[in-house]
């Protein structure tokens, strides 16, 4: 092999690092014979991607004028959207030589600031998040030497600099068959300390149910879910929406009765991506949900479903409760 060219890092921890930090380290060519070089260049790029296809539904309905054109809408037809965001892109001339570099080693030092305001590296199905460190060597007449690193970003989400507040959600749900068999309602309430947390802790959710009909329930199932949002802008803006439970509890029911019943369940946050709003083409948000199975031939919908907004973070509160816990769920009486 007669160029070599390599990037090694002197910072970060494992090719790591936060928003806001410097990449350093060294490019180093290698020459096994005297050669003809232009210049030596590092690129630092960070993009967002978002691909995903959807089948044609109704017929003759067209997106633009190409899909009428060169596409055939029948059940087999579909059409991918796409989206693109470019976080950060610099070029850096480590060397410029533009005649013949003798044999020999060569090491280039640089030192590349990352913003403050890039999203944290992500990979999915439908969508990344990728940083990378490229260093080239162009030769006139001759194809260049490419030698590229992937580089992970971790966005630090510090809840104290967040505004969280104790939370409050009630639903009614009607019990019957509105409006042919009105049997009365019901009232489910869930209240949280505060909506933000860190993974490890417990999100302790009070739930309070009440109706005047002594109504069984089957069961409670509170869930934490993931909402990982993917938005294109071709060929025309549009929005895929991915739910994961990433932590889930099922406790029996009982039949509810006079004043209604009050219980407490320990939802513990496991290690997941923090709560991300930065990148424009992939956001990361969560919900608390509680749904009541009810013990009723009256209802065509026999789920009571109520959610409330949590933020996952990485810092916790200064003041927050962070020892471990077990799921409680104990019944008692409203009086």
């Amino acid at each position: 092999m007669t160029v070599k060219v390599e990037i090694v890092l002197t910072s970060g921890t494992d090719g790591c690092f936060q928003p806001g930090q410097e990449v350093v380290g060294e490019v180093i060519v290698v020459l096994t014979k005297t050669i003809k070089v232009s210049r030596l260049k590092l690129t630092l790029s960070g993009i967002g991607r978002t691909e995903w296809s959807e089948p044609i539904s109704g017929r003759g309905r067209f997106l633009n004028l190409e899909q009428f054109l060169f596409q055939v809408n029948d059940e087999s037809s579909s059409v991918n959207f796409t989206g693109k965001e470019r976080y950060l892109h610099s070029e850096l001339i480590l060397c410029q030589v533009n005649d013949f570099m003798p044999a020999g080693g060569y090491t280039y030092g640089f030192a590349c600031p990352l913003p403050d305001s890039i999203p944290s590296s992500y990979n999915s199905t439908n969508g990344h998040i990728r940083y990378s460190l490229t260093a080239t060597l162009e030769r006139p007449w001759k194809a260049s030497k490419v030698h590229s690193i992937s580089l992970g970003i971790i966005r630090q989400l510090d809840l104290n600099t967040e505004i969280l507040l104790p939370i409050k959600a009630e639903h009614t749900k009607s019990l019957g068959c509105w409006p042919c068999l009105p049997s009365g309602s019901l009232v489910l309430s869930v209240q949280i300390p505060t909506n933000g947390f860190v993974p490890g802790q417990i999100i302790p959710a009070l739930i309070q149910v009440s109706s005047r009909r002594h109504v069984t329930i089957r069961k409670v199932t509170t869930v934490l879910i993931q909402q990982t949002t993917f938005s294109a802008r071709w060929p025309k803006a549009r929005q895929r929406i991915e739910s994961v439970v990433v932590s889930k509890n099922v406790s029996p029911g009982i039949r509810l009765p006079d004043g209604g019943v009050l219980a407490e369940d320990n939802l513990q946050v496991p290690w997941v991506q923090p709560t991300s709003r930065c990148s424009k083409v992939i956001k990361i948000s969560y919900e608390l949900k509680v749904a009541l199975e009810l013990d009723s031939w009256l209802m065509l919908d026999r789920h009571a479903v109520i959610s409330v907004p949590i933020v996952i973070g990485t810092i916790a509160e200064r003041d927050a409760d962070l020892s471990d816990g077990e799921s409680v769920h104990v019944w008692m009486r409203d009086d």
